[in-house]
């Protein structure tokens, strides 16, 4: 067909333009007769900072629809498992200061009432010494134990619980790139001097290297925080988001195991609040990445990096530090005319909650679902512009909601976020609800409604209210469910035993053992299945 987009050019590569190379091209190039040209250019003068980075659960839905083996993608890019985050030092609670965001299935009113109520009953008759999240969710009680969300048998991207991953993000951009090109994109390295714009200011082309000109008919800019195509060529404004996130500013450090005390592997991050902000652990199979967000407003990087390193003590010592400069924000839009902006030419939104790669998936998933031809409809445009709007400004709140509600005041970075923060309002109002609401009698599951949101639901909004301790008293709080009833819908034990511990599941995943295991699991299940001819005997 004549307006039939054919091809696409990627500009960038890293984790974002080899994601959504893959994306497009299983989206695009899956039925027979029907093929669109990709090709992705990536300049050799820029590299990638390859940290360690964390998934959120979504990513398995992605590598499986992109046929990418579980078991291959992980030991090559040394991933661990993720099944939640343990917030240290945030709440300025004079009790214990930690509380989780813990990845469960979602539960039904019902039993979100019934666990409630069951928790604010055993926190009175304990004197309030027993944490919401130990009190509700299995996965915490895993997380501690430091167990795999595997037994070792399961199909690919299936787990026990739920789970995301830890990965290299360095290692993760050079096996998608593998994939890529093994599934025929083109692959150009070399720099792009100039953007030739037509008549009516879309892209026609790019200008490269040896006087090589590139034509496309849809331009995907993953040229990170530059925005090469999307900023500096269409002239596309960023909306900043530092007056509500003011942490402007990372520090990025690769820490070594100590073998004497890390003999396991944590299946979670660790986001541990410092003095102007908070510091990552991501335990990979090999290292641990590690790195300090925080607000150039309230501290200096000299002095950033030396409160850094005596948080990670005497083995960050040597270890080379990356100063990173973040844009925390969006563009006004994120596609315009033929050029759709993806990973951090798009926006970024500090990783506290691990949404990087998530947004990444999210737009090419829109991308393809409203894929244009070459008269560009507005429609199809405006539609997604529309929609990456909610779920950047649903996981904006979100976050904002973990800084907001402490109550800790011992520096003057956190005294800026209890006493002058600056909320957006879609969060205000909310904010402003629930407090009116959980002080009155048998409206608190009803109300949670009020923080649904696109990225985040509802329960893991509830992690943070209790665990900024905003929750209502047990004697403000009705319910129509028994104590025996409650008592049903407590953590149970289940498969916990036959879970494997972390680090035993990853060793023999790069043994090979998990995939001899599992196919050995299946002969014997195949042996002991009954046949057509015995059941119909029956």
């Amino acid at each position: 067909m004549k307006d039939k987009v054919e091809q696409i050019v990627i500009v960038g590569g890293g984790t974002a333009g080899w994601l959504a190379a893959l994306f497009l091209d299983r989206a695009l190039n899956s039925e027979p007769h029907h093929h669109v040209n990709i090709t992705l250019i990536e300049s050799s003068d820029i590299g990638t900072v390859g940290v360690g980075e964390a998934t959120v659960p979504h990513l398995r839905d992605t590598f499986a629809y992109l046929g990418i083996d579980e078991d291959d993608w992980m030991v090559n890019c040394n991933a661990t498992f993720k099944a939640g985050i343990k917030f240290v030092n945030w709440t300025g609670l004079p009790e214990n200061d930690v509380f989780w965001s813990p990845f469960e299935p979602f539960p039904s009113p019902e039993q979100l009432e019934a666990q409630i109520f069951n928790h604010l009953g055993k926190q009175q008759s304990s004197g309030g010494s027993l944490p919401f999240d130990f009190s509700c969710f299995k996965s915490v009680r895993l997380c501690e134990a430091k167990k795999s969300p595997k037994i070792g048998v399961e199909s690919p991207y299936v787990g026990q619980t739920s789970y995301a991953y830890h990965l290299d993000a360095g290692l993760l951009a050079a096996y998608l790139k593998q994939i890529a090109i093994s599934r025929g994109v083109k692959h150009i390295v070399g720099n792009v001097l100039d953007v030739a714009l037509d008549k009516d200011g879309f892209i026609s082309h790019l200008k490269m290297d040896l006087d090589v000109k590139l034509y496309g008919d849809l331009f995907i800019d993953c040229s990170g925080f530059q925005g090469l195509l999307i900023n500096k060529t269409l002239k596309e404004p960023f909306i900043s988001f530092s007056n509500f996130l003011p942490c402007d500013s990372a520090i990025a450090i690769n820490a070594p195991y100590d073998v004497a005390s890390d003999k396991e592997i944590d299946p979670y991050t660790t986001a541990t609040a410092l003095s102007s902000g908070w510091v990552w652990s991501i335990p990979l199979f090999n290292r641990r990445g590690t790195g300090y967000v925080y607000s150039s407003a309230f501290i200096s990087a000299t002095e950033a990096e030396t409160e850094f390193r005596e948080h990670l003590g005497v083995r960050s010592y040597k270890a080379e530090a990356k100063h990173i400069k973040m844009r925390v924000g969006k563009n006004k839009n994120l596609w315009v005319k033929n050029c759709v902006s993806v990973g951090l030419a798009g926006g970024f939104i500090e990783p506290l909650e691990s949404t990087g790669i998530y947004l990444i998936e999210i737009g090419m998933k829109y991308l393809s679902a409203y894929f244009p031809s070459r008269g560009f409809d507005p429609i199809l445009t405006n539609t997604y512009n529309a929609i990456m709007d909610t779920y950047y400004e649903s996981i904006r709140d979100f976050i904002v909601m973990h800084y907001c509600m402490t109550n800790r005041e011992d520096t003057p970075f956190w005294q800026h976020q209890k006493y002058e923060p600056i909320l957006p309002e879609t969060l205000k109002s909310k904010l402003e609800s629930w407090r009116a609401i959980k002080l009155k009698k048998g409206l608190l599951v009803p109300s949670l409604a009020l923080f649904e949101g696109k990225a985040f639901g509802k329960y893991l909004h509830l992690c943070i209210l209790a665990g900024m301790n905003y929750l209502p008293e047990p004697n403000l709080l009705s319910s129509s469910i028994s104590n025996a009833e409650s008592a049903n819908l407590e953590p149970k034990g289940g498969s916990d035993d036959a879970l494997l511990g972390h680090y035993q599941y990853l060793s023999n995943l790069h043994q090979g053992n998990i995939s001899a295991f599992r196919e050995t699991f299946a002969r014997l299940c195949a042996v002991c299945q009954p046949t057509a001819t015995t059941q119909q005997q029956q």
